[in-house]
């Protein structure tokens, strides 16, 4: 009929809620070859996570090994040193203050072990982390003898114990309610108690320092290396560093992680290629960025 447009059934919009599945179908998703008359679906092509692993140089990581070493060595002797000039003198129904004497004496004999047997930059690390808890609670002790308030608990840095003391993350006062909301909605996982340069550089997306770890990995039928990995990325079982984070992570203590030390629990199993991916599996490390 002249004046009237002519449209055509496949741009004609139908009605109904059936009708309108099947034109979207058809026009949006359906790629044309079809089997048996059954609409085949568009394959979407997602992209490919990769993980760049470093080979373990045995020369820079020897030369890693000794720096740590001559880094960790003078606290060691600092702390000892310490506690045997101290003159402390505990009376009787001081129990916090000698629970805290005998904690020090102990994690200064276990950084003691652990620096004696230590051959790698994680181990060095956790010479570091006990040497601060020996520090610590000897501070703690004298501090309760003279009858003045014990210092608080510092949180050591989760990715590198050398870093010293944990900073605190920006008060979440100062930010709107709604995105505060948003916030405790995503972000479901525990806080990560980092130094303020590791902070910075994460804010950043530089790389961080993180103590490194070696395993063995299949590059060939017959062929394995060693390559660095982030300590945490260790299964736990397999690891006393990975599974206290260096007595960082909730749940931990300085008095477990000492504990453990002493009775020898950080001569592991080394872990393999399989051991990192189920370990990172499990925590998520290779998922989507917060």
């Amino acid at each position: 009929m002249p004046g009237r447009k002519n449209h055509s059934s496949s741009s004609r919009k139908p009605r109904g809620f059936t009708a309108r599945l099947q034109w979207f179908w058809k026009r949006y998703v359906w790629d044309g070859s079809a089997d048996v008359g059954r609409p085949k679906p568009v394959p979407v092509e997602k992209p490919v996570k990769t993980i760049a692993l470093r080979r373990v140089d045995p020369a820079r990581w020897a030369a890693l090994c000794e720096s740590l070493r001559a880094h960790v060595e003078p606290q060691l002797v600092a702390v000892g040193e310490k506690l045997a000039a101290s003159e402390l003198a505990l009376r009787y129904g001081e129990s916090q203050a000698t629970r805290e004497y005998l904690l020090a004496l102990d994690a200064y004999s276990a950084a003691g072990k652990l620096f004696d047997d230590a051959k790698e930059p994680v181990e060095l690390a956790g010479v570091s982390a006990l040497v601060d808890i020996a520090s610590t609670h000897f501070a703690g002790a004298v501090a309760r003898n003279q009858g003045k308030q014990a210092p608080r608990r510092r949180t050591r840095c989760f990715y590198n114990p050398m870093h010293g003391v944990a900073s605190k993350a920006p008060d979440p006062s100062h930010t709107p309610r709604k995105r505060r909301r948003q916030a405790q909605v995503w972000n479901k996982g525990a806080v990560v108690p980092m130094c303020a340069d590791c902070r910075r550089r994460s804010q950043t997306d530089q790389p961080l320092d993180i103590v490194p770890v070696a395993i063995s990995v299949r590059v060939r039928r017959r062929t394995r290396e060693l390559v660095e990995v982030p300590y945490f990325a260790v299964p736990q079982d397999r690891s006393l560093w990975s599974a206290t984070g260096y007595g960082s992570l909730p749940g931990s203590s300085d008095v477990e992680l000492v504990r453990r030390v002493l009775r020898g629990e950080y001569r592991q199993t080394p872990a393999t290629g399989a051991d990192l991916m189920l370990g990172a599996r499990k925590r998520g490390l290779f998922g989507r960025r917060g």
